[in-house]
């Protein structure tokens, strides 16, 4: 009966050695996949670093749009009306009719 407890004893431990060697090899292959989950090229804050900027460069390229659109409008209106470029002469270069006088008002008074 000794030599069966002894027995019994060794499959006892060699089972535990192997439950722990699990647990040591599932611990570190969890921590390595957190790792890489958070810390990698691919990971979490480097997608929300991404992320950040994507919305940012939406934001410039909408209102870059925006400003294509104006100057699209005002190529159409100084290609067609004949107002709109004297009213551009008047105020962008300060010219005036031969009989006209122009005040400038200063802001900062």
């Amino acid at each position: 009966m000794d030599k069966r407890n002894l027995l019994r004893r060794q499959i006892v431990t060699e089972r535990r050695k192997k439950g722990r060697v699990f647990v040591a090899f599932f611990l570190l292959a969890l921590v390595f996949i957190l790792f890489n989950l958070f810390y990698d090229e691919m990971g979490l804050f480097n997608y929300f670093k991404l992320k950040s900027e994507e919305t940012r460069m939406e934001e410039d390229i909408a209102k870059i749009e925006m400003e294509i659109s104006s100057i699209k409008d005002e190529i159409k209106a100084i290609g067609t009306d004949p107002f709109y470029i004297e009213k551009k002469a008047r105020e962008d270069l300060g010219l005036a009719m031969p009989d006209e006088y122009i005040y400038k008002l200063d802001k900062d008074k």
